[in-house]
């Protein structure tokens, strides 16, 4: 069993309750009656129309990841409000007693009164939710082979499930590339799901389980419709990584049902957008922001990532719009038959992909009208309304213009969907007159970087000088999507509004000369570390890893297992983990640079991976280096306000205010 840690936490869950106007018999009360309310099969749509819908598809119960199906965030009930909210006060909190994980992101959910959630251990939990009693835990080290060694990670969400009589119920956990079937009551595998309770993700891919393992997770939830379990892969997005299917299973069994390739194999339609070369990996575009059912129609929807071959930069390998990636994507439930799809944006070089879930609505016309869309944000900061039925935007989208002089290799789309209302929710260009204005020494340090970068309109290509990427890569409305409000046709969303530098790095080539064992550990590093870390360990949106004061031992644990908010790189090999681990104890500059490399010598070739993933290419490949663009003290270098919430009218496309 893991190591549970008995010291305090801030990693906890609280219970707050109204002190001034009733107290927690009238909150358990009302939660009770808006329970028995929406317990029955037929429920009344936000539009009025009546559909079928599973009992705990509703406003009140928050059942579901993001309280329902449509992901609307939304809640009925009206005990707390801005009025007294105030008042709270805490009732009990529950201690995860976990110091050294990725952090919680778990939205919980609540059924029959016990509250269901993912720690970072990714143990699976249940509360009394009134009294925070903890119920069971499920402890998935105790029933995977990797035992001690099963990473920490990320659960946004669990799933409930039960069949058309209220019957066979279970909690679906999903712990990195496994699918847990758990008794709700019990905490115990329900044995006759997949193998033992388990359902193995690496055994259902298209790619060989030993070529995924380790490459594959789910950081948010999957979702069912009748008898089916609808579930991604989250992958990396690196020249070795495989693609991220859509794929269902039989909730009762784990049996599979359907496969939906996100990355079209030859022959499928969308296979056509991408000029494949016959030496590379295509994997990725997958919709790790989770999906949306509609019910009624029975369709899933996903949004996906970009494709594969290196997501920042790198796209000289993949010409094209690249279908499906970076696209609105609607299925049949029960068949994974493609219904329609929108490309947000074509070839993605910034790591722009669809961050949130789709989100399903019902607004209200002026004339009395109703109509079902669906609601898309992302990191592009734009914000996509399309009917829902047809897949055709309510409002004008252009296909824009954008800046195409790219680094050598790099063959830059020409132009991008640009929707005409609303307006952007950020910023999507930077220019001199963008540098912040919070002091004058900060606009001073910040007006000094911009002058050694390339900056422009959204959509300027990443540069071995350096690109200011506006939107940044963690810029826009991130994975926890926008809220809806369906009594006001109001949508309500956050962004982040700051920019990035996003710099090319050339890899070495074939031909540069025999590499070293420091050489080798720096490729490794380049691929798989420099993104977050940069190019030369100085750090970025992660940590710097100059004179680091760790054992052998301890950092090839960091690497395997995982530390804060970075994963675990379970799929090295031992003699990739020693070279890896050899070159972050190396002294800066040691390892030869590549800056001198003529990347317009058409002789040069470029490889990695090995077996089924070894890839090879004349097109220059790159590693990016990711940094925030600060001031002098690591505050964004761009003017104020560096995040919002806006409302927005999703019928008329107006922003109410923000």
């Amino acid at each position: 069993m893991k190591k549970r840690y008995q010291l305090y936490s801030p990693l906890v869950l609280l219970a707050a309750l109204v002190v001034a106007g009733c107290g927690a018999d009238s909150a358990s009360d009302q939660i009770t009656e808006a329970a028995q309310e929406a317990s029955g099969t037929a429920t009344q749509s936000p539009g009025g129309n009546v559909s079928e819908k599973n009992r705990v598809n509703n406003f009140t119960d928050w059942g579901t990841y993001l309280g329902d199906q449509a992901g609307t965030a939304y809640s009925s009930l009206s005990q707390i409000t801005t009025d007294n909210i105030g008042m709270l006060e805490e009732v009990w909190t529950y201690d995860t007693r976990e110091l050294m994980g990725p952090g919680m992101e778990s939205n919980p959910i609540i059924i029959d009164g016990v509250m269901y959630f993912a720690d970072p251990e990714l143990n699976l939990v249940a509360l009394d939710a009134a009294t925070g009693e903890e119920l069971w835990l499920f402890d998935p080290s105790l029933h995977d082979p990797r035992g001690d060694k099963f990473p920490s990670g990320v659960q946004r969400g669990e799933v409930y499930w039960e069949d058309e009589n209220g019957e066979n119920a279970r909690i679906f956990h999903m712990a990195k590339d496994t699918i847990w079937a758990v008794d709700p009551k019990k905490g115990t595998l329900i044995e006759s799901f997949g193998m033992g309770g388990a359902l193995d993700l690496t055994e259902t891919h298209t790619w060989p389980a030993e070529y995924v393992r380790g490459k594959i997770s789910n950081n948010s939830p999957p979702v069912t419709y009748k008898n089916f379990l609808i579930v991604d892969f989250n992958v990396f997005e690196n020249r070795e990584e495989p693609p991220g299917h859509i794929q269902a299973f039989d909730t009762l069994t784990g049996e599979f049902k359907w496969r939906f390739h996100t990355v079209p194999e030859k022959g499928q339609p969308g296979y056509e957008t991408t000029e494949f070369e016959d030496n590379m990996n295509y994997g990725g575009a997958n919709s790790w922001g989770g999906f949306a059912v509609d019910e009624e129609r029975g369709w899933v929807f996903g949004a996906t990532g970009a494709m594969t071959g290196g997501i920042h930069g790198n796209g000289g390998s993949r010409p094209g719009k690249n279908l499906y990636a970076n696209s609105v994507i609607a299925l049949d439930a029960t068949t994974g038959e493609l219904q329609w799809y929108f490309q947000t944006m074509h070839h993605d070089i910034w790591d722009y992909d669809i961050a949130a879930a789709p989100m399903l609505a019902t607004i209200a016309h002026d004339d009395g009208t109703e109509q079902d869309v669906v609601v898309q944000t992302g990191k592009q900061g734009k914000f996509f309304v399309f009917d829902r039925e047809t897949g055709e935007s309510l409002f004008p989208i252009v296909e824009k213009p954008v800046p195409t002089e790219a680094a050598p290799g790099e063959r830059a789309y020409p132009t991008q969907p640009w929707p005409l209302k609303p307006d952007p929710l950020v910023r999507t260009s930077f220019y001199e007159s963008d540098l912040t204005d919070i002091s004058p020494e900060s606009h001073a340090s910040a007006l000094e970087k911009f002058k050694k970068l390339k900056a422009g309109p959204m959509y300027t290509p990443p540069s071995i000088e350096g690109t200011i990427v506006q939107p940044g890569i963690h810029g826009g409305n991130e994975w926890g999507g926008p809220a809806f409000d369906p009594e006001t046709n109001i949508s309500y969303v956050n962004v982040n509004d700051f920019p990035f530098i996003l710099t090319l790095v050339p890899m070495p080539p074939d031909q540069f000369a025999d590499m070293s064992e420091l050489q080798r550990g720096k490729t490794i590093y380049a691929g798989q570390c420099a993104a977050c870390h940069g190019a030369e360990r100085q750090g970025g949106t992660g940590m710097p890893l100059l004179e680091l004061a760790y054992t052998d031992d301890e950092l090839q644990t960091i690497i395997t297992q995982g530390r804060n908010a970075m994963p675990a790189f379970q799929y090295f090999k031992d003699d990739q983990l020693d070279l890896l681990v050899g070159y972050l104890k190396s002294e800066p500059g040691e390892a030869e640079s590549t800056a001198d490399i003529d990347l317009t010598d058409e002789t040069l070739t470029w490889s990695g991976g090995e077996g089924m993933t070894a890839w090879s290419t004349s097109t220059p490949q790159y590693v990016a280096a990711l940094d925030y663009f600060t001031d002098h003290l690591g505050y964004h270098g761009i003017k104020p306000p560096w995040g919002k919430l806006l409302a927005i009218d999703v019928a008329k496309g107006d922003i109410l205010w923000s």
